[in-house]
C-alpha cells in the first residue's frame, strides 16, 4: 500500500514537473513578432488593453494624419485588424491544450455501502481508489504531441499575418489606382463637356451638322458615365482598404499617396521556388502536421489493445468489522476490438497529411512561377508606357496644340488629342497597379520580402477622402 502511494505521488509530481516547462503565450507571440519582422519588416501586436496598446492606437492615428503609402497601410492593419486579434487568441487555446496535456487524469474514488438483514449487523463498506496508469505512461508522449501542435499553431498564425499583410497591400494599391483613375475620369468628363459646348456653338452658328453634334453629345455622356463608374470603383476600393486596416469612423477620413513608379532595377531574385518552400509558414505548419500525425500513429499502434488501464487500492470492511485491504488492477479484454481500425485510421491520417503537404508545395511553386511571370510582364508593359507611349502622346498633344494655335487644327482635334493622352495615362496607371499587385503576390508566394533591395521614393500626395 505504501509503495503504491509512493508511485502515485511520484507520477503526480512528474506531471507537475512537465507543466512547469510550458512556454507562455506571451513568449510565443514574441516569437511570432520576430518572425513577422524578419519576413516583412513590420510590427504586429496583440491588443490586451494595456498602456502600450493605447500608445499604439495613438501611433495609428498619427499615421492616418498624413498621406498613407501602401507599406503604412499594411502596418496599420498589423496593429489594428480585428480578424488578426481574434486569431491570436488561438495561442491561448493552444497553450491551454499544452498545459492540459501535461496533467494527469484525476483518480477515481468509489464507495459502496450495504446493510445486512441479519447478524452481524455491522455496515458493509467498500472503498476503492484507482488511477489510469496508462495515462501516466503516455504523459511524455502526449506532452510532446501538444508541443508540436503548439508550434503548428504559431506557424499558422504567421501565415495568417502574412495573408492579411498581402490582402491589405493589394487592397490599398487598388485604391491608389482607382483614385488616380477617378482624377483622369474627371479630366475626361470636363474635356467632353467642353467639346460638347464647342459643338453646340458651332451647330448654332450653322458650322456643324446634326450628326456630328449628336456624336459629340454621345462622347460627352459616355465620359459622364465613365466618371460615375470611376467614383463607384473608388468608393468600393476605399471601403475594402478600410476593412483590411480595421478602421472605424472617423479614422476612415485618410488620404493616400500616389502609386510608386516602377523601380529602375528589377527587384526579382533567382531561385524563388526553393526559397518559398523553405520560408512559407503554411508549409512549415503542414510539416508539423505530418509530425503530429506520425506521433499519433505511433501511440495508436503501441497501445492498440488498451484504451485504459486502472491501478489502485481497494478497502473493504466486512459486517463483523474486519478490514480487507489490497491492490486492484483493471484492464480491458481485447476480444472484439483489436485496435486494427484505429491503427488504419491513424495510418490514413498520416498519409493524408503527407499528400496535403506535397500538394501545398506544388501549389507554392506554381504560385511563385505565375507571380514571377505576371510581375515580369507588368513591368515590361509599364516601362513601355512610361518610356515610349506616354512621351509619344505628350508630343502629339503638344504638336496638335501648336497647330491649333496656328489655326491649322480645330478644337475637336485638340480635344481628341487630350482624350488620347488621358486614355494612355489610365492604361499606364492600370499597368502600375498590375505590377505592384504582382509584386505583392510574389512576396505572398515566397513568404516574405524579396531578397533584392527595392529602391523607395518619396510619394506625392494623390488622393483623399471623398
Amino acid at each position: 500500500m505504501n509503495r503504491l502511494a509512493r508511485f502515485l505521488c511520484c507520477a503526480v509530481l512528474s506531471g507537475a514537473g512537465w507543466g512547469c516547462q510550458n512556454p507562455t503565450k506571451e513568449t510565443a507571440f514574441r516569437d511570432i513578432q520576430g518572425d513577422v519582422s524578419n519576413r516583412i519588416g513590420l510590427t504586429v501586436r496583440w491588443n490586451t488593453q494595456t498602456q502600450d496598446d493605447r500608445a499604439v492606437d495613438a501611433a495609428v492615428n498619427a499615421l492616418l494624419a498624413h498621406p498613407l503609402s501602401a507599406g503604412e497601410s499594411v502596418q496599420i492593419a498589423l496593429l489594428n485588424n480585428r480578424h488578426l486579434q481574434a486569431r491570436f487568441e488561438d495561442l491561448g487555446i493552444a497553450q491551454a491544450d499544452l498545459v492540459q496535456a501535461g496533467l494527469l487524469k484525476n483518480p477515481v474514488f468509489d464507495v459502496g455501502v450495504r446493510f445486512p438483514d441479519r447478524s452481524p449487523l455491522g455496515t458493509y463498506l467498500d472503498i476503492g481508489v484507482a488511477e489510469d496508469f496508462l495515462d501516466i505512461a503516455l504523459l511524455p508522449a502526449r506532452k510532446k504531441l501538444a508541443e508540436v501542435r503548439f508550434e503548428e499553431t504559431k506557424a499558422e498564425i504567421v501565415a495568417e499575418v502574412l495573408a492579411v499583410a498581402s490582402d491589405t497591400r493589394e487592397a490599398f494599391i487598388d485604391y491608389q489606382a482607382s483614385w488616380q483613375m477617378l482624377q483622369l475620369s474627371r479630366t475626361a468628363a470636363e474635356a467632353g463637356e467642353a467639346s460638347m459646348e464647342a459643338a453646340k456653338r458651332m451647330r448654332d452658328a450653322g458650322n456643324m451638322d446634326d450628326l456630328t453634334f449628336t456624336q459629340e453629345r454621345e462622347n460627352a455622356v459616355r465620359a459622364q458615365i465613365e466618371l460615375t463608374d470611376a467614383e463607384e470603383t473608388e468608393a468600393q476600393s476605399r471601403e475594402k482598404a478600410n476593412d483590411e486596416m480595421g478602421l472605424l469612423s472617423p479614422q476612415t477620413e485618410w488620404t493616400a499617396a500616389a502609386l510608386d513608379p516602377i523601380p529602375t532595377e528589377n527587384p526579382e531574385p533567382k531561385d524563388l521556388e526553393s526559397l518559398a518552400v523553405r520560408r512559407r509558414p503554411d508549409v512549415a505548419a503542414a510539416r508539423r502536421e505530418i509530425e503530429a500525425q506520425s506521433r499519433i500513429l505511433g501511440l495508436t499502434a503501441d497501445f492498440r489493445f488498451f484504451s485504459s488501464a486502472d491501478l489502485g487500492a481497494d478497502f473493504e470492511r466486512e459486517t463483523d468489522g474486519q478490514w480487507r485491504i489490497g491492490p486492484s488492477l483493471s484492464l480491458p479484454l481485447s476480444l472484439f476490438d483489436m485496435g486494427d481500425a484505429k491503427v488504419s485510421r491513424a495510418q490514413a491520417m498520416l498519409r493524408q497529411s503527407e499528400e496535403q503537404c506535397l500538394a501545398l508545395i506544388i501549389d507554392v511553386q506554381s504560385q511563385v512561377r505565375a507571380a514571377q511571370r505576371q510581375m515580369h510582364d507588368a513591368r515590361v508593359k509599364a516601362i513601355l508606357y512610361r518610356q515610349e507611349l506616354l512621351p509619344i502622346e505628350n508630343d502629339l498633344l503638344h504638336q496638335t496644340q501648336l497647330r491649333y494655335n496656328g489655326m491649322l487644327a480645330g478644337v475637336f482635334q485638340l480635344l481628341d488629342a487630350k482624350k488620347q493622352q488621358v486614355d494612355s495615362e489610365r492604361e499606364y496607371i492600370d499597368a502600375l497597379k498590375e505590377y505592384w499587385i504582382a509584386q505583392s503576390e510574389l512576396e505572398r508566394a515566397v513568404g516574405g520580402r524579396l531578397d533584392s533591395e527595392i529602391p523607395t521614393t518619396q510619394p506625392q500626395t494623390a488622393g483623399g477622402a471623398s
